[in-house]
């Protein structure tokens, strides 16, 4: 299943916020600080908000979960995840069974569109069929 987010196209208002904030940081640390730290802010700015201002591509298949933005492309094999949480503005695949403080460092977000039930169903029936058949191979080795 593959799906595209763009969050500053699909929120004008906070959109336009953003830059107006930026743009302002820009001209005040230009006047005081120079031309070329107020640059250098702003390029700061602007990339730390990346996943904002430009859009990612998700693929999820039988083997792997891919993420692809304009710096990377990460790919991570799903059999390394255990459980789904929901997010307001996505889903959580945790490598832990159990919730825990690390899962925001180890696990991965993805991000999702409006119509997001049907990639959230997919997703979860992927990560659970894949601990059904984890339990299944472990309890005939024991």
């Amino acid at each position: 299943m593959k799906w595209s987010v763009h969050p500053a196209r699909n929120n004008y208002k906070k959109t336009v916020l953003s830059l107006i904030f930026i743009i302002g940081f820009l001209i005040f640390v230009s006047i005081f600080y120079g031309f070329f730290l107020g640059i250098l802010g702003f390029i700061i700015l602007f990339v730390s908000l990346y996943s904002y201002f430009f859009p990612s591509y998700y693929e999820v298949d039988q083997e792997q979960v891919i993420i692809t933005n304009i710096f990377i492309t990460q790919r991570r094999r799903l059999a390394e995840f255990k459980k789904v949480y929901h997010g307001k503005n996505g889903i959580l695949l945790s490598p832990f069974r159990r919730k825990t403080f690390l899962n925001q460092f180890r696990g991965v977000f993805l991000l999702l569109p409006k119509e997001r039930q049907a990639i959230e169903d997919y997703v979860r029936g992927l990560i659970e069929s894949d601990e059904m058949t984890e339990h299944g191979q472990s309890n005939k080795d024991s």
